[in-house]
């Protein structure tokens, strides 16, 4: 079984050499290695154009397009039927790329397989708590949890998939619109293509870097609660047969930020509830029922799970008119 890895690198001179490496001393041999430049202002090009491998075809792109529209150039021109990702500053473990053919080959039925993570530093020393926190954000496993959980957390890690290209492209490709969630787009578009499956191995090396670690407001809509959200607002259309009204529960700081994606992404939020009433699963369920409002999207916090169970015990449907987004905010 051929496959294709490939990498988009942008600006990732300090551990471009040691990401190429870790592919090329994989234990699997039968793959050609597809690296796009995504317009680097730094040493890249010159760290690529010293690479001496018959396997390695790199591609230079005189503009910045995005890592979406590098990895979509790349797949283009790749010859496997299967499609390794690898990130320009990761690490794939030497028995990754066997081990996922081997258990591909044993599964026909799969479009995708990830891996767990182990979390590294970057250049900067990161606290042991807090990279093992982020290997913790990969913890779901098999298909019915990550499918479950969807809309929760991105389930996969984006590095660490294969995936057939036939699928990739029936799913309509990575959406360059997306500058950082588009491999998390493609997953939601992906699961009704076939199985996706995840290794119980950590064979995948993702670095995290101190100075991104911030979660300060830098004024960016999150992503992961724009691909979220519209793909819940596809379902819930689909089953109302209209623009879908949608409640939001979360804390004042977490509905506050959810109204800026409202505003740009024309959500039809009718009501935000972080003060909820002694009656609000009645209210809200009294709301559904009448048509006035068609889901509620919960933004994580502790505080309103006993409501959200009682909407549930209503007969309101999580992943139909109940969801989940991790917001951060308990």
């Amino acid at each position: 079984m051929r496959v294709s890895v490939v990498m988009a690198v942008y600006n990732s001179e300090l551990y471009l050499q040691e990401a190429i490496e870790s592919i090329l001393q994989q234990t699997y041999q039968h793959f050609e290695f597809i690296i796009v430049n995504d317009g680097s202002t730094d040493r890249t090009k010159q760290i690529l154009d010293q690479v001496r491998n018959q396997k390695v075809e790199v591609i230079h792109l005189d503009c910045n397009g995005g890592a979406a529209n590098a990895l979509n150039h790349g797949i283009q021109v790749a010859s496997g039927d299967w499609i390794a990702i690898q990130d320009a500053d990761d690490l794939s473990h030497p028995t990754r790329l066997e081990e996922q053919v081997q258990y591909v080959q044993e599964h026909p039925d799969l479009v995708a397989v990830g891996t767990l993570k182990k979390c590294i530093s970057g250049k900067i020393p990161v606290e042991e708590k807090r990279l093992k926190r982020e290997e913790h954000s990969n913890f779901l496993m098999d298909e019915e949890q990550m499918k479950r959980y969807r809309f929760y957390i991105n389930p996969l890690c984006h590095g660490s998939m294969l995936f057939s290209r036939t699928a990739f492209y029936k799913a309509g490709k990575y959406d360059p619109t997306f500058r950082v969630c588009y491999d998390y787009d493609l997953w939601m578009r992906m699961f009704e293509f076939g199985e996706i499956h995840k290794l119980p191995k950590h064979l995948y090396h993702y670095r995290i870097h101190a100075e991104s670690l911030s979660n300060g407001n830098d004024g960016q809509i999150n992503e992961d609660w724009v691909v979220a959200t519209k793909y819940i607002h596809n379902i819930v259309s689909k089953e109302v047969g209209h623009r879908p009204f949608i409640s939001v529960l979360g804390n004042s700081q977490a509905c506050k930020e959810f109204e800026r994606l409202a505003e740009k992404c024309d959500l039809n939020v009718n009501r935000y509830i972080h003060s909820p009433q002694p009656d609000e699963a009645q209210m809200i369920h009294n709301s559904f029922l009448s048509g006035k409002t068609d889901a509620v999207i919960l933004l994580e916090g502790i505080q309103y799970l006993a409501l959200f169970q009682e909407l549930q015990n209503k007969g309101m449907v999580w992943n139909a008119s109940l969801f989940k987004i991790w917001a951060g905010y308990l």
